[in-house]
């Protein structure tokens, strides 16, 4: 296919960037030849031709810039709203492959052929997206498995997809200055290398695992690690119902409300008091099973924090929430925020942004835009991100009552006092 070749993805990407910027350079000679700002509607034009520019490239293309622009569009924190719409409505919008297309990657991992290993493999897949796709099989011991292959050519393209996405950055970044984009991108490709090393998620899975053993109704799939390489990971079927099918859970008995609270205990314990948390919470990676527990998918974004960045996240949180602005701000410092032009008030705003406890909570942007912090700390961002993702999800569960970001709030303070 064309978009595996690299001529035609430089081809691609230089014609979006031809389209979109030169909307951004008559703005900004615009507002330089009027000595004013060019109205707030122009912008939100260009920015939305820009947003839609990327989707289009990340649809034709595939692989990374799928992956960043799913993370683009959760990254309300530092773009502007028409990005946020408009690339947040594609998670995992990719099609899927036929499985004798990635028979090869299957077999040369597992050193065998696929009935040797399986009693039965279901050739539709169950799961696709950007970097892999997950299918549902049976060993022959009659163990039920799940079955995640990486796309072959993802790690061959990705050296020329990262120069990409840097270059098309550093042009943006020469527009303006409000927005780090190069830092974004830079943090985008940092995720995707997560989620490409197969060998560290299967580590990062059993890692997690024994770190919840002692929390009651959580479970990780097992992983078969002898049938795990570079491109597969094989690990036990969870069979459940997707967080967010909301009659579906009620239907089998299961109580939403209490869904957000334990969903919000586990992230909070993960996050605050751990140390080492899942980063990925959207709906297709958190089950409810039969028995009640709440099930945990894709590893690929587990991140560790460094040491005592846990209880600076938590200390800087709670210190804003009551009021407490000059430890706030030592706490952000510590993290490494820059503060020089941050006031404690909207350190306090951008706190109850992030945990969805705002009154504002439907104009996160807007208090993110407000304050325009220029450097939010890289392992911050993931942060970020999954509070954001779990605060989507609490509206979802639980409309206006916020159990999940209550459940979390808990776990501030003992990550405060034990982090």
């Amino acid at each position: 296919m064309l978009k595996r070749f690299r001529v035609f993805r430089v081809l691609r990407v230089v014609l979006v960037v031809t389209r979109v910027l030169p909307r951004y350079w008559l703005l900004l000679a615009r507002e330089h030849l009027l000595a004013r700002p060019a109205p707030q509607t122009a912008w939100d034009r260009a920015h939305l031709a820009a947003a839609e520019g990327i989707r289009d490239l990340a649809l034709s293309l595939e692989g990374a810039f799928v992956k960043a622009a799913q993370i683009g569009g959760a990254r309300a924190d530092v773009l502007p709203a028409a990005f946020i719409e408009v690339l947040s409505q594609f998670h995992d919008a990719v099609p899927p492959r036929s499985f004798e297309s990635l028979r090869p990657v299957v077999e040369r991992d597992l050193g065998r052929r696929v009935d040797e290993v399986f009693a039965s493999f279901d050739t539709t897949p169950i799961a696709a997206a950007s970097l892999a796709q997950v299918h549902r099989a049976t060993l022959i011991d009659g163990s039920d498995v799940a079955v995640k292959i990486q796309y072959p050519e993802i790690r061959r393209l990705f050296p020329l997809d990262l120069n990409l996405l840097l270059a098309v950055a550093k042009l943006a970044g020469r527009l303006q200055s409000r927005i780090d984009i190069y830092s974004l991108v830079v943090e985008v490709t940092r995720f995707i290398i997560l989620e490409l090393d197969f060998r560290r998620e299967v580590e990062a899975t059993e890692r997690l695992a024994a770190i919840l053993a002692a929390i009651p109704r959580v479970r990780i799939p097992r992983v078969h690690r002898d049938l795990c390489g570079d491109n597969l990971i094989v690990l036990e079927f969870l069979d459940g119902i997707q967080v967010t099918r909301i009659d579906a859970l009620r239907a089998e008995g299961h109580d939403p409300a209490d869904v957000a609270r334990r969903v919000g205990d586990l992230y909070g314990a993960m996050i605050f008091e751990y140390g080492f948390f899942h980063g990925d919470p959207h709906p297709g990676n958190l089950l409810v099973l039969a028995d009640g527990s709440i099930g945990l998918l894709d590893f690929g974004l587990c991140k560790d924090l460094p040491k005592g960045f846990a209880r600076n996240v938590a200390r800087m949180m709670v210190s804003a929430l009551v009021g407490d602005g000059s430890s706030a701000l030592a706490a952000a410092a510590d993290l490494g925020f820059e503060t020089a032009d941050l006031r404690p008030d909207q350190l306090r705003s951008l706190m109850l942004a992030v945990i969805g406890d705002s009154d504002r909570d439907g104009n996160v942007l807007e208090i993110f835009g407000e304050v325009r912090i220029r450097k939010i700390p890289e392992d911050f961002a993931l942060v970020v991100r999954t509070l954001i993702l779990l605060n989507g999800l609490s509206h979802r569960l639980v409309p206006r009552r916020r159990l999940l970001q209550g459940a979390l709030i808990q776990h501030l303070a003992t990550g405060v006092a034990t982090g």
